[in-house]
């Protein structure tokens, strides 16, 4: 009985000591974390402006330094007062947000921050190409105990618009070659009772958008592989400019916010100008514009004599590039392509016996087909192929060929050796005949 009796104490002993250790267990506060989602590469930091406090009215107390950040609740003097007053305001998020003072100390974290404990938490961002607001961040003790992550989102707004060739080809073009542009912008956070606005404006020099109708077509996506959505915009100025509103894609409930919109539309050379250049801003945010250059080049043909000693002037071309003729425009630019040599327009070498033609592709290969040889010389049959040069400079480019002409071969004239010749063979098949015939007379006679 003793031994049942001791066996006994023991298990109670040892479930009430299983019991402290788990009521113990329950009791121990982990820590919280914050993370701070949409801020990926941004450089963030905080500073906990409100802990508890057992001791005070609230069970909540303003940490030094930052009394002043709640000047506008409450009294504006006693802590407890103006605790009260941050806690019984009926007010949203970003009116809270506009009435505190300016956060002096932050420390810099990376999210998520780790052994959070209870309290109010401002926090800033600061990232190239988004303006951040300031953030709040309110870890309850429930979530301190639990271990809980409190997740806040990023408030930010973009400044800078990621804009880009969707060909990285087109960096050379030719006149009359169509460039497609894509723009990347994220959709800003909408704080509650606040406003946002996400509006691309796109302008291009050396070209035109391409019109569908009597507007642009714009490819809309959210995010890379999202659904592309067609929306036409109208363009402005001769079709140099566009104004691209997505603030549709902003919403209360954020759904889309801190997500990259990717919009992408078609412009074509117009060779108005030798660069081509394409500026996207946001929010009409000019100095931190986004701009693609795209870059026509140059043809040169020098024509020389067959030894290359001179130049030739008056050497009429045609350029040539896979069988197809270029149609020469105005200030001998490129405006088009003919497949028979007869529609082509062509260049002529001038005195210094050269000739220059604008708004051709870098990346492509052309020739030049003589039409016309110089005065005194003949047809070289042979086309010239044009040969990019080495330069760094983008808006340089130049390819070169050299032909040369041989003169006319030389023609029979009167008073020439050729007639002279001529003449001296009739008077020698002349003087034959005549010899045979008195030869075959005499011979007669003296029979």
């Amino acid at each position: 009985m003793r031994n049942v009796k001791k066996i006994i104490t023991l298990v109670i002993v040892l479930a009430m000591m299983l019991s402290m250790t788990v009521i113990a267990s329950a009791a121990e506060p982990t820590s919280a974390q914050i993370k701070v989602t949409g801020a990926e590469g941004a450089t963030l930091a905080y500073a906990q402006v409100i802990k508890a406090d057992p001791t005070t009215e609230t069970g909540w107390e303003i940490v030094d330094g930052y009394t002043d950040l709640f000047a506008a609740y409450g009294d504006g003097e006693n802590t407890q007062s103006m605790i009260k007053g941050w806690m019984d305001a009926e007010e949203d998020e970003n009116t809270r947000i506009g009435k505190l003072g300016t956060v002096g100390t932050t420390e810099a974290f990376t999210s998520p921050l780790t052994d959070v404990k209870p309290g109010l938490y401002v926090i800033k961002g600061e990232g190239e190409g988004y303006t951040y607001s300031t953030m709040l961040a309110y870890v309850s003790y429930e979530d301190y105990t639990k271990g809980n992550i409190v997740t806040v989102v990023a408030k930010k707004t973009p400044t800078t618009t990621d804009k880009e060739l969707v060909d990285s080809a087109d960096t050379y073009v030719e006149i009359g070659d169509e460039v497609s542009y894509k723009v990347k912008a994220t959709v800003p956070y909408l704080p509650k009772g606040g406003t946002a606005s996400l509006v691309i404006k796109d302008e291009i020099t050396g070209g035109k958008f391409k019109l569908n109708g009597d507007k642009v077509d714009v490819s809309i996506k959210l995010g890379e592989e999202g659904t592309e959505t067609i929306k036409q915009y109208s363009a402005t100025d001769n079709n140099t400019k566009i104004e691209i509103d997505l603030s549709y894609l902003i919403s209360e409930a954020n759904t889309n916010a801190n997500v990259d919109a990717y919009v992408t539309y078609t412009a074509i050379v117009d060779g108005s100008q030798k660069t081509i250049n394409n500026k996207a801003t946001i929010n009409n945010n000019d100095t931190t514009a986004s701009e693609v250059k795209s870059y026509t080049a140059k043809l040169k043909i020098t024509k020389k004599n067959q030894d290359g000693t001179k130049t030739l002037e008056g050497a009429v071309f045609a350029v040539v590039k896979a069988g197809k003729y270029a149609v020469i425009g105005e200030n001998n630019k490129l405006n088009g392509w003919s497949e028979t040599i007869t529609e082509a327009n062509y260049i002529t070498t001038g005195p210094d016996g050269t000739a220059t033609v604008d708004g051709f592709d870098a990346d492509e290969t052309y020739a030049f087909h003589e039409v016309v040889a110089p005065e005194g010389y003949k047809l070289n049959p042979a086309d010239a192929t044009a040969e990019w040069q080495d330069i760094d400079e983008p808006d340089a480019q130049i390819a070169e060929a050299i032909m040369n002409d041989t003169t006319l071969s030389s023609l029979p004239y009167t008073g020439g050796k050729g007639t002279a010749a001529f003449t001296g063979c009739g008077v020698l098949l002349m003087s034959i005949a005549a010899g045979l015939y008195y030869s075959n007379k005499k011979h007669k006679s003296s029979k």
